[in-house]
């Protein structure tokens, strides 16, 4: 699903438990809840649950016009999506899974593209559960949109694929 790999940061703790471009979108193509991380205007990290659809190299996330993470974006637009889930918990198999993603958000509200936020939002809440409608939309909505630019990403064991080259120049 990358689309240009030689400009993706691509790195991991050890090259022996990376997890390549393939095993990456199979993983966050299934129904995870992740944790979206945003800037505060006092400076300080913000750190809030989310659910997500991950699509064309694309991280998704649908949220209600007054939360604050939203907020944090539109005055600095740098965000951390992070995901991980432990397979022997879960009963999928054994080990650990984890992907972390740097990039830059951009908004679009409802005023800009009232179907796409309404067909994000109903892509990205259907994944997790039935949603009421009432609730959703109760408030305006937005859809930020995350295009990673840097992974830190391992799998432990490791997973089998060969895993990306990793780009050229800074961070």
């Amino acid at each position: 699903m990358f689309r240009d790999r030689s400009e993706l940061d691509y790195t991991t703790a050890t090259a022996a438990n990376a997890l390549g471009t393939e095993a990456l979108d199979g993983f966050l193509a299934h129904r995870h809840d992740g944790r979206l991380g945003t800037i505060r205007s006092d400076g300080w990290p913000h750190v809030t649950p989310i659910w997500f659809l991950w699509e064309e190299s694309l991280l998704r996330f649908s949220l209600g016009a007054s939360r604050l993470h939203l907020s944090n974006l539109r005055s600095d637009a740098r965000a951390t999506f992070c995901v991980g889930e432990d397979l022997e918990r879960d009963g999928s198999g054994r080990g650990t899974i984890a992907a972390v993603a740097f990039g830059l958000a951009t908004i679009t509200t409802m005023e800009e593209d009232k179907a796409f936020v309404r067909a994000m939002t109903e892509a990205i809440l259907g994944r997790y559960r039935p949603t009421d409608e009432s609730i959703v939309w109760a408030e305006d909505r937005a859809v930020v949109t995350l295009a990673p630019h840097r992974w830190l990403t391992w799998a432990s064991p490791p997973t089998a694929g060969p895993s990306p080259q990793p780009a050229t120049g800074s961070p």
